[in-house]
C-alpha cells in the first residue's frame, strides 16, 4: 500500500510539506486525485497541497489556487475522491462503511471496525446526498463510481 511519503517521491512538483492528518488507506484516493492534478496543472503553474485530512469520516483535500484551464477537473477529481473515502477503509483501503463509534465518525472495513479495547462500531445504513430541493437530489454510487439520482433526505 502505498504511504504519504511515496505520494511526496512521486508527486515532487505538487506535494511540498503538507499536513496529512488520515491514515494510509486513503492513499489509494490521493494518488488517483494527484494524477490527475499532475496531468492537467500547465508546466509552468505552481500547485501546492496545503492538508489533507478526517472530517465527519470522509476525506476532505485543501490545496492553493489553481488556473481556471485545470480548475474544473481538480476540482472534479477532488469530488470523487472525497465521495469515495466514505466507501473506503481509511486503514487499510479496503471497502468500508461509514461507522460510529462514541459520536466519531470514520469509514472502516469489517476488521477495523473494531478498536484496541473490541468496542465495535456501529455501521451506518445512510448514504451522503448532494443537491438542493430545486435542482434535484444525487447520491454517490461507489460501484458505478458516478452520482446517481436519490430521494431527498427525510424533512425536505
Amino acid at each position: 500500500m502505498m504511504d504519504t511519503s511515496a505520494l511526496k517521491s512521486k508527486y515532487p512538483r505538487l506535494v511540498y510539506d503538507p499536513y496529512f492528518e488520515c491514515k494510509e488507506g486513503w492513499a489509494g484516493l490521493l494518488d488517483d486525485f494527484l494524477s490527475v492534478v499532475d496531468r492537467v496543472l500547465p508546466a509552468d503553474r505552481e500547485f501546492r497541497l496545503l492538508q489533507v485530512k478526517e472530517k465527519m469520516g470522509g476525506l476532505r483535500i485543501y490545496y492553493s489556487a489553481v488556473p481556471s484551464e485545470a480548475a474544473e477537473e481538480i476540482r472534479n477529481a477532488e469530488r470523487r475522491a472525497e465521495m469515495r473515502s466514505e466507501h473506503i477503509c481509511e486503514t487499510c483501503g479496503k471497502r468500508g462503511r461509514m461507522s460510529n463509534r462514541d459520536g466519531y465518525w470514520f469509514v472502516a472495513c469489517e476488521e477495523h471496525r473494531v478498536d484496541d479495547n473490541g468496542r465495535v462500531a456501529i455501521p451506518s445504513e445512510g448514504f451522503t446526498r448532494y443537491g438542493t430541493p430545486s435542482g434535484g437530489w444525487q447520491r454517490y454510487d461507489f460501484d458505478l463510481d458516478t452520482l446517481v439520482p436519490c430521494d431527498p433526505p427525510e424533512g425536505y
